[in-house]
């Protein structure tokens, strides 16, 4: 390419049509730079040519990209191009004129907020660039102007190119081996370099081609000259090879300006990486940093705390909000900046990734606030479309609407550019308005189909208005549907931005931000990161998070001022805490409120799967049942309602339920095909009831062939009188149609019907008498039942809140909580004996009246009832007792069927993709809890499933490549709808010999008789509760195991107080040193001594089997409660098993027993052989003590843990006070019940005892 000459011999003409040359202004590397005048708008710009000799094709091609990049760009803090022409073969551009001075003459350095200001504006003219595609690649101070006013601009694009142009072939820069300094003089004269060797990026220079983080290392260059005076490479040694100088890494800004911010020093560093992919990400992404950094200078974070809840669960963030709003700022500045340059933002992403937060806690506030700046004060108009989008802006428009004249309404239906025209007289030259259109989707789900088009018009002229800006939000799967609407649709593209799903970093503050505010910490940082991991590891995680994080405010330890990780444990987890919680509601609802529940929601939801607002007429909220619903799913926040022109609508609370809750979906899948015509015989209810269910509204016969299928639980209880009305109508119809026919066989039966009549009206009145009777009792049993249900929920409650204080603390809780379970117990006693008492008056009503299907069918109601009581107070005798009295009295087999009603399971798991296994536990008669044949469900997600087996025990099984097996038993009800959420642990995340045991809930205590309960076991009644995840090891440690731990334990001294011993006077154990550095145990059983060095067996000679055994493997003993935690900190500290640590009770009994309450690990029975305790050897004297670990594996767990009952008792950290020491499971010594897994024993932390060792439990791998 031909080089300007240094006088050309080239003179422009004086006038280049209508602009006339003034004087000259300056060179650049491209072009001379005129001043000029406008003739016909009578102003001044700036005028620049090309000065090549001869400029060629590849010049001019090149001036006319730099016209067209600078063209594209509509920024205050960028150059504003007028016009593209050319004069005698030579292209010119024409611009505006700025008064004021570059940066490269400004005296520096600067004053450090000055630098900041400046930053911001250059940032921020920066990304409009960068947003359509520019790069400048010569920023420097003499291409950046500060105006007269103070407004900083970018300039000569000369050097920029668009991204999608062609690339530049890599630079061969001459005298790269030599010093800098020659080299430097060759480059700055190099045609094919494009920007200023001294603010060029490190890749720049080695002629790679440059990209937007190119332009943040030259901007970050700027700004260090600035600040400290010179640039970044100024400050290096000339003499440095070309190389060494060009990646050098800049000394940090604040070595050489100690006045200004470490935080802004921080930022310009960071432009100023060697490596492209530690600089910013983008010139956005710098902008938010900075307008941050200048709102934390100027003034303190504003907005008051929120009384009440700081987390919004399922709705979202509103202006009043704002203070408890965290983790979205970088994102809230990235719209503002692109609401300073552009009409029209549109706001979109996932559903639940909190659009609509981030506008109205995050940008709307900032706003009103004057952060669009331009010299107005904008108001702000709001609206959701809804559906009757028109008359939602018309009437938002009102409050600013003049008095008289056409109202706003009236002008949308029929011009649009007039409401455009007159709203725009309502504003004063120094205001704006913003119009935020929330949930445009619902022009398409909710919406009047006539009225899309003109209200996307609306918003296209008002977007057109100088002092208007405009934001929508609209989901991410409802975007391309935008392109169909007129005008909207050409804008859609450039408006569009992307709300991406928090990071780890912005949802960690999105936790701990609101807590913080109100002085409240959480209990540990794992806990925190488990919170943040579920936020950014799944589609939707937003509101789910939110949704957890305002349960767990609730749950809240007052006295500690934090959030317990245990309240997450309690919820079962982020993953399932919304659909456990909305099962909870809807379980808790009677009978008639469950079904209306059940056919209101879908209708909540649209054909597109979104959610749908309906008015309570639509929904039939005049039927108590209804309205009981609507009322309890408000309260539990899975529905909310508005009041909307005088009428109260319903909504779904946020579409994760629409996602997350399995029952829903089921709903929603079982009606399948039928949906639409639910929706139809609902609409045709609704309008019978409008004509005061006159006749001829009722559906005839062909219509109600269409219905067969539909669920009848789904419809509403207007849509079922409906139906059933339309059936009789039907019925009756062919009634009249044959009564001729049967006029007179009917007249012949009533004479014959009156001999039996009195008969009749006789046995009636018996079983009239014996059901008044029933009724009366069974009333006065239902009411003790619902008591007992009250009182057994609160003493399991106070049980579950035993533990954790002194022992005094404790025994008080303790007696509290027995004393409610003492009441719980009496009234399930009455309940019961009322109940009997009404069964047997209408059993004698039976007797009466065998064939009185009704009195069956009350009796058989009854009984279920018992069943429920049986159930809920675990008498398994009673429920057995009642299953076979109802299968006696159901004839038709409906309540029998009812109580096997199928559970339905909904499983994910992370990764997801994991093959999923079903097993059922089925008791035989021995009483041993065996697995079914098992069968595949295939691979997660699986949603919805229904498990035809009924209710019962499983054991779900879990396998993913380069993943641990992952086992969880679960105890399911009939019915029961169970969310689950099943981490897998990469393989090497959990120790050799250790088992992964997921969060989940269990059954704890005892069922057994109350006086063997608290006398003999010490146990807490049986009841459900929850553990967290954790690690728990196969089997008890070892002699060998704890070897390893004298050996390498220091100093020896500690060793020598941890060697196992207890006294051998009678039963004993020592581990001993020999003087040859072998080690030798000493078993004292009664009277037989048995021993043996490291590496012989023990021989006990009283055994038939299992005689001879390798002692290392036997299970360490005669350690104290001290010795094992020291060893449970060797464990840590060595990295051999990272946070080793005592079980908790509940954890050993929920890897002892899964999730059902069985008394043994594999069921209800124990032989001989299952496991070592007194019976195994015959209890003969020469024949007791312990066994290898594993060596019975017919009593392994559900989780496949070993021994853990008999061999050796286990020390674990009591559920009961502090200062207790529990031990579980028995030992080899020892009969069947003290073996029981229910069974507690306390000990002294010094007690040392030949039958008590340890099991390992450690705290599970992070996500």
């Amino acid at each position: 390419m031909p080089r300007p000459l240094p006088k050309p011999g080239w003179s422009p003409p004086e006038t280049m049509g209508e602009y006339r040359l003034l004087r000259l202004l300056g060179r650049g590397g491209m072009g001379q730079v005129y001043l000029a005048e406008d003739t016909l708008l009578e102003r001044t710009v700036a005028l620049k040519l090309i000065a090549s000799v001869r400029p060629d094709e590849a010049a001019r091609k090149r001036f006319h990209a730099e016209a067209r990049a600078i063209a594209r760009l509509s920024h205050p803090n960028v150059v504003t191009v007028h016009r593209v022409g050319e004069v005698e073969g030579r292209p010119y551009l024409v611009t505006e004129f700025i008064r004021g001075q570059t940066l490269g003459e400004l005296s520096r350095p600067l004053a450090p907020e000055r630098v900041l200001s400046i930053a911001l504006g250059l940032a921020r003219g920066l990304a409009a660039a960068h947003r359509q595609g520019v790069l400048h690649r010569d920023i420097k101070p003499a291409n950046a102007m500060l105006t007269e006013e103070g407004e900083v601009k970018l300039l000569d694009f000369g050097l920029a190119k668009l991204l999608e142009g062609p690339r530049m072939a890599p630079l061969e820069a001459p005298g790269r081996a030599g010093p800098v300094a020659p080299a430097l003089r060759e480059l700055s004269d190099a045609e094919d370099l494009m920007g200023t060797p001294l603010y060029m990026a490190p890749e720049a220079l080695r002629g790679e081609p440059s990209t937007r983080r190119s332009d943040l290392y030259s901007l970050g260059a700027v700004l260090y000259e600035l600040c400290a005076g010179m640039a970044p490479r100024q400050w290096l040694d000339e003499q440095l090879p070309f190389e060494a100088w060009a990646s050098a890494v800049a000394p940090p800004l604040l070595e050489r300006a100690k006045d200004v911010d470490p935080r802004f020093a921080a930022l310009v560093d960071r432009c100023l990486q060697t490596e492209p992919e530690r600089r910013f990400a983008s010139a956005d992404e710098l902008c938010t940093a900075l307008a941050g950094l200048q709102r934390e200078l100027e003034s303190p974070p504003g907005g008051e705390l929120p009384e009440g809840n700081p987390y919004r669960g399922l709705r979202p963030f509103e202006a009043e909000h704002r203070a408890c709003f965290f983790g979205r700022s970088q994102e809230v500045e990235a719209v503002l900046e692109r609401l300073r340059a552009e009409p029209l933002v549109l706001v979109t992403g996932d559903s639940g990734v909190g659009k609509s937060s981030l506008c109205r806690a995050g940008v709307l506030p900032r706003v009103a606030e004057g952060a669009l700046g331009q010299g107005r004060h904008y108001r702000v108009l709001g609206l959701i479309p809804g559906a009757h989008p028109l008359a939602a802006l018309a009437s938002a428009a009102e409050p600013l609407w003049e008095k008289g004249g056409a109202q706003p309404g009236a002008l949308l239906g029929t011009e649009p550019r007039a409401f455009v025209r007159e709203l725009s007289r309502t504003l004063g030259r120094a205001e704006g308005l913003l119009v935020f259109v929330d949930q445009l989707e619902e022009l398409f789900t909710i919406g009047a189909p006539e009225e899309a088009a003109p209200f996307a018009e609306a918003l296209v002229r008002l977007a057109e208005l100088p002092c208007v800006r405009v934001l929508l939000t609209v989901r991410g799967d409802f975007f391309t549907r935008l392109a169909s609407l007129p005008g909207l649709g050409e804008q859609v593209a450039r408006a569009l931005y992307l709300l991406r799903p928090l990071s780890a970093e912005a949802a960690r503050a999105a936790i701990t931000g609101p807590a913080q505010g109100q002085g409240i910490h959480f209990e540990s940082e794992a806990l925190v990161s488990t919170l943040a991991a579920s936020a950014v590891s799944s589609a939707g995680g937003l509101p789910l998070l939110q949704f957890t994080m305002a349960e767990l405010w609730e749950a809240r330890d007052e006295a500690r001022r934090c959030i317990p990780a245990s309240a997450l444990e309690a919820l079962g987890g982020v993953d399932g805490a919304l659909s456990r919680h909305a099962d909870r509601v809807l379980a808790g609802l009677p009978p008639l409120q469950r079904r209306a529940a059940r056919a209101l929601l879908p209708r909540l939801v649209s054909p597109e799967g979104t959610g749908a607002r309906r008015t309570g007429t639509e929904l039939d909220a005049g039927e108590p049942a209804t309205q009981g619903a609507l009322d309890a799913l408000v309260k539990g926040r899975l529905v909310v309602a508005r009041e909307t022109d005088g009428e109260t609508t319903y909504e779904v609370a946020h579409e994760a339920l629409l996602r997350g809750w399995g029952t829903l979906r089921s709903w929603l899948a079982t009606e399948g095909e039928k949906r639409p015509v639910r929706e139809r015989l609902e609409a045709a209810a609704a309008e019978w009831t409008r004509l005061e269910r006159a006749r001829e509204a009722l559906w005839s016969e062909r219509l109600l062939q269409e219905t067969q299928g539909v669920d009848r639980d789904a419809l509403s209880p207007r849509g079922t009188e409906f139906l059933d009305a339309s059936h009789s109508a039907t019925r009756r119809k062919r009634w009249r149609q044959r009564a001729l026919l049967m006029a007179v066989p009917l007249v012949l039966v009533a004479v014959l019907g009156g001999v039996r009549l009195h008969a009749q009206w006789t046995r009636a009145q018996k079983v009239a008498g014996y059901e008044a009777q029933a009724t009366g009792l069974a009333a006065r049993g239902l009411a003790r039942k619902q008591a007992a249900e009250a009182l057994r929920q609160k003493a399991h409650g106070l049980f579950e809140a035993v533990g954790g204080g002194t022992v005094e603390e404790t025994a008080a809780r303790r007696e509290a909580a027995e004393r409610a379970w003492e009441e719980a117990l009496a009234a399930r006693q009455e309940a019961d004996d009322a109940l009997d008492e009404a069964g047997q008056s209408l059993e004698a009503a039976l007797v009466v009246d065998l064939s009185n299907e009704r009195i069956r069918g009350r009796l058989v109601d009854l009984l279920v009832e018992r069943l429920e009581l049986a159930e809920a107070f675990h008498q398994p005798e009673r429920q057995r007792e009642m299953a076979r009295r109802i299968q006696a009295y159901d004839s038709g087999g409906e309540r029998q069927q009812r109580l096997q009603a199928p559970p339905t399971l909904t499983l994910t798991s992370s990764p997801s993709g994991a093959e999923v296994v079903l097993e059922r536990y089925v008791e035989d008669a021995k009483g041993t809890r065996a697995l079914t044949v098992s069968r595949r469900l295939g691979r997660t997600p699986l949603e919805g499933l229904k498990l035809p087996e009924g209710p019962g025990s499983y054991r779900l099984t879990v396998h993913a490549p380069g993943r641990v097996e992952v086992r969880a038993p679960v105890l399911l009800s009939r019915g029961e709808p169970l969310s689950l959420h099943l981490a897998l642990p990469e393989r090497g995340a959990v120790p050799e010999g250790f088992v992964y045991v997921p969060p989940g809930r269990f059954l704890v205590g005892s069922a057994d008789p109350e006086d063997m309960r608290r006398g003999l076991l010490n146990a807490q009644p049986l009841h459900e509760s929850r553990t967290g995840a954790f690690l728990v090891a196969r089997t008890e440690v070892t002699f060998g195991e704890w070897l390893a731990f004298l050996r390498d334990a220091a100093p020896p001294g500690a060793a020598q107080g941890h060697r196992p011993y207890s006294d051998l006077r009678q039963w004993g154990v020592a581990l001993t040193p020999s003087a040859t550095g072998r080690w030798r145990l000493r078993l004292q059983l009664n009277k037989h001594a048995l021993e043996a060095n490291e590496g012989e067996p023990l021989r006990f000679e009283g055994r038939a089997v299992r005689r001879e055994q390798d002692w290392a493997r036997l299970p360490v003993s005669g350690i104290s409660f001290e010795d094992a935690r020291a060893y449970l900190a060797w464990l840590d500290r060595t990295g051999r098993v990272p946070g080793a640590r005592f079980c908790h009770e509940r954890e050993w009994e929920r890897a002892a027993r899964g999730a059902d309450g069985r008394a043994f690990p594999h069921g209800n029975r124990l032989e001989a052989e299952d496991a070592n305790f007194d019976q195994t050897y015959g209890r003969k004297t020469d024949a007791f003590g312990p066994d290898e670990v594993g060596s019975h594996p017919a009593s392994a767990s559900p989780f496949g843990l070993l021994d853990m009952t008999g061999n050796v008792y286990e020390f674990t950290q009591s559920m009961g006070a502090r200062e207790e020491i529990a031990i579980r499971g028995g030992s080899w010594y020892f009969d069947r019940v003290s073996v029981l897994v229910a069974n507690r024993t306390f000990v002294e932390p010094r007690t040392r005892d030949i039958g008590t060792g340890m099991r390992v439990c450690a705290d599970a791998p992070g996500p």
